[in-house]
């Protein structure tokens, strides 16, 4: 038994004193060509007799802020644990030997995970041999198939099982990660002896993965490269470093968001899963170079084409620290993690990743902590508080997470050597069973405005579905499906938001360019509204949702067709000689360089620009404003059971029966549009019974559910007292005219009245 965590450190101490071997690892090994065989499909019928004893989520998963969320808008937290094997030397998952995969399958839901995360190697995807039985003894089923054939069949026991598999490429080669190798970017060239891989090889990869298992939506999720790190350049042992942000082969940022794309072009309902940067600059194990995790993201983002697909990921362990890489000798008394104290512990993973799940920033994503472990042998009192620790932030800033191992091998796994039964008895158990048992946020997440920065200055930066060099020449930035740029600054750096609005863009994908020459028409009827100035101005009813540079400076604009009329009551804003924001969404978005921004209630329709410097915008004023807030009594509402008493509505359990106590009004265009709050003003008679559920709330709009909550007898504040039951909802502007409705479902089994239902905005 021993740490593969620590080994893998302590291996990377040795490798640069070592004398290369002409053969590379994968001699005599046969590669598979690129061609979907008939295995996915048929792995997964072949083991759907398997009871499904975990609940799955309904899929696909996507993200809404900081959460990420089923196919209802319901939170779904990732508990998961990794099972290792499928990238390295055996090519399979760890366990195969021992029992069957249906009771190591049943181990991981004994300890309560949802998810797996699934590492493989690249190199694995084209193995062509048939795997030793020796390795799958324990299950027959398997002999004579390749390594990827069973890496089929292990997803799809999985997810026949209700557990929601995470595909991580964790290495290139089949071998144990994460030293000073081959592995520590997602491609490898220029050696005269090892396997070679590209960008574009690397990338090819995740789509003929992603294809294989798109009929199966529990596979839900592509994490693109574990702990992406300085590797070695070439056949020397010079450190090749990544970057976030250079825009060149090292890339990550790049790479992650190019293949991100590739990976949603294949299959738009699979989650893409981004690590930061591991460690970055000089050779670790000479004691330079640091580890950044998500910091970079604070001022670059990763961009995909579907925002609502972006899950951060970093990883956590007390044997090493910012600058410190697991070795003591080689680290030049640089601080781990466990050795901090509690202040400076927590400072400093907030401030790697901890951070990106702060609410309306432009950096709001999901983080999952898809690493930390600890041996259940531990008896340094460092190390169990730094596990502590951890799971404490875990706990606190309602974290997905995935621990390292599951492995009955490894002596940090959760299972015995023999993969029998779970390794249970020491003294991670309390804070394991803590982690698994806190849920955290449940149910409905209200839709949360998404904000966007974009950056054009020498490069394009697309975070849109849309695939065509719309200007040719330039450099373009474009806003997300469906959001409008509501800042520019001077230096083609942009804010996007659908704040207010909502998704606007028009289900037909039109657009319009407006570029280069002045837009000679003045659709919005605002006469010359920067005069001297180069103005870009969109058509009626289209509304600006990117940029372009060229070489001379700003150049011109997108404008996209909007789903809902637009107002045309405009104003210009100035930005040639200071910051003008009307709205301070984002923060600030384009530090060092003068910005305007439109209010959040505004769109923009044009933009000014003299010498290639942006000016001025034309911001014009929000389609259906409302007239909120709106207070409906509850007796004036429309109900299948109660009687009126004053103003309020009751129900009795002497005298009605399980249905709607209240529903309507049925109002159109009236609610207006974007994020807006239900209050239901309630109380119960009791709240010392059994906490039956009372009451279930929602928001409709004749078609679909808005938001919808359950009513607990123990959540009212006393018995006849009123309580206040918010609901948060978003209205996109073209549901504004559908007959909303608030709503409360009565379960029979208590008194209650409802005064009445407040909307407002928020």
């Amino acid at each position: 038994m021993f740490n593969r965590r620590k080994m893998k450190i302590f291996s990377s101490v040795l490798v640069v004193f070592v004398i290369l071997a002409s053969c590379s690892p994968e001699t005599d090994q046969a590669y598979l060509p690129f061609s979907l065989p008939k295995s996915a499909k048929s792995a997964y019928r072949s083991v759907m007799s398997l009871a499904v004893a975990t609940t799955p989520p309904v899929v696909p998963l996507s993200t809404n802020g900081r959460y990420i969320v089923d196919s209802n808008n319901n939170r779904f937290k990732l508990k998961a644990v990794n099972w290792y094997g499928a990238s390295d030397t055996r090519q399979v998952v760890g366990g195969l030997d021992k029992q069957p995969i249906s009771h190591i399958i049943s181990l991981i839901q004994e300890w309560g995970f949802n998810s797996v995360r699934l590492p493989f190697s690249n190199l694995m995807l084209h193995d062509a041999n048939i795997v030793p039985n020796e390795y799958v003894a324990a299950n027959p089923q398997f002999f004579g198939k390749t390594a990827l054939e069973i890496y089929d069949q292990t997803v799809a026991a999985l997810t026949a099982a209700g557990i929601v598999v995470v595909l991580n490429n964790h290495t290139t080669f089949s071998e144990w990660c994460c030293g000073f190798d081959y592995n520590g970017q997602w491609y490898h060239t220029g050696s005269s002896f090892a396997y070679n891989q590209t960008p574009e090889m690397w990338k090819a990869d995740w789509v003929f993965l992603v294809n294989r298992y798109k009929d199966n939506k529990l596979v839900a999720a592509a994490d693109l490269r574990n702990e992406v790190r300085t590797q070695r350049f070439n056949d020397t042992h010079l450190p090749n470093s990544p970057n976030w942000g250079w825009n060149n082969i090292d890339d990550w940022r790049k790479a992650a968001g190019e293949a991100g794309n590739d990976i949603l072009r294949a299959n738009p309902d699979i989650v893409i899963v981004v690590e930061g940067i591991n460690w970055w600059g000089a050779i670790p194990i000479l004691g330079s170079g640091e580890r950044p995790h998500l910091k970079p993201v604070r001022d670059l983002q990763v961009h995909i084409r579907n925002v609502n697909k972006l899950v951060y990921a970093a990883h956590n362990y007390g044997f090493i620290g910012p600058k410190h890489n697991g070795d003591d000798a080689t680290s030049g008394g640089n601080i781990k993690y466990k050795d901090m104290d509690l202040t400076t512990f927590r400072n400093t993973i907030t401030d790697e990743w901890g951070y990106v799940t702060d609410p309306d920033a432009v950096t709001t994503a999901p983080v999952w902590v898809s690493e930390f472990g600890a041996s259940p042998g531990e008896t340094n009192p460092a190390d169990r508080e730094w596990l502590k620790r951890l799971v404490d932030y875990l706990i606190e800033k309602d974290l997905d997470f995935a621990f390292w191992p599951l492995n009955g091998e490894d002596e940090w796994g959760l299972v015995t050597s023999d993969w029998s039964q779970t390794k249970r008895g020491n003294w991670r158990d309390e804070h394991m069973d803590r982690l698994l048992a806190f849920s955290g946020k449940t149910g409905s997440v209200p839709y949360v405005d998404h904000l966007t920065k974009i950056g054009f200055n020498g490069v394009d930066d697309n975070v849109s579905t849309i695939d065509n060099d719309w200007l040719s020449g330039a450099n373009k930035g474009t806003c997300p499906d469906g959001e409008r740029l509501l800042g520019l600054s001077r230096d083609q750096r942009a804010l996007c938001s659908d704040t207010k609005y909502g998704k606007l863009w028009h289900n037909d994908r039109a657009t319009n360019v407006q570029a280069v020459y002045e837009t000679t028409t003045r659709y919005h009827g605002t006469g010359d509204w920067a005069g001297g100035f180069t103005k870009y101005e969109c058509p009626n009813d289209y509304y600006v949702a990117g940029a372009t540079k060229h070489s001379w400076g700003t150049s011109g604009i997108l404008c996209a067709h909007s789903k809902v009329p637009l107002a045309n009551s405009c104003r210009t804003i100035w930005f040639d000689r200071g910051d003008s924001r009307s709205s301070q969404r984002g923060g600030d978005w384009a530090p060092g360089s003068y910005k305007g921004q439109c209010a959040d209630s505004e769109y923009v329709a044009g933009v000014a620009q003299r010498d290639g410097g942006g000016a001025a915008l034309l911001c014009c004023s929000s389609p259906l404003s409302g007239e909120l807030p709106l207070v409906y009594k509850a007796k004036n509402l429309s109900h299948r059971i109660g009687f009126a008493e004053g103003d309020a509505w009751v129900v009795t359990t002497a005298d009605h029966w399980a249905d709607h106590m209240i529903y309507g009004p049925y109002d159109r265009d009236r609610w207006g549009t974007g994020n807006k709050r239900a209050v239901f003003r309630m109380l119960v008679d009791v709240t010392n019974a059994n906490n039956d559920k009372v009451v279930t709330i929602d928001v409709y709009d004749g078609q679909d559910v808005l938001a919808r909550r359950d009513v607990y007898r123990n959540e009212f504040v006393g018995p006849g007292q009123y309580t206040n039951f918010s609901l948060d909802f978003n209205i996109a502007p073209d549901k504004a005219d559908r007959p909303m409705e608030v709503r409360a479902w009565w379960f029979d089994n208590s008194y209650v009245k409802t005064e009445n239902v407040t909307i407002q905005n928020r």
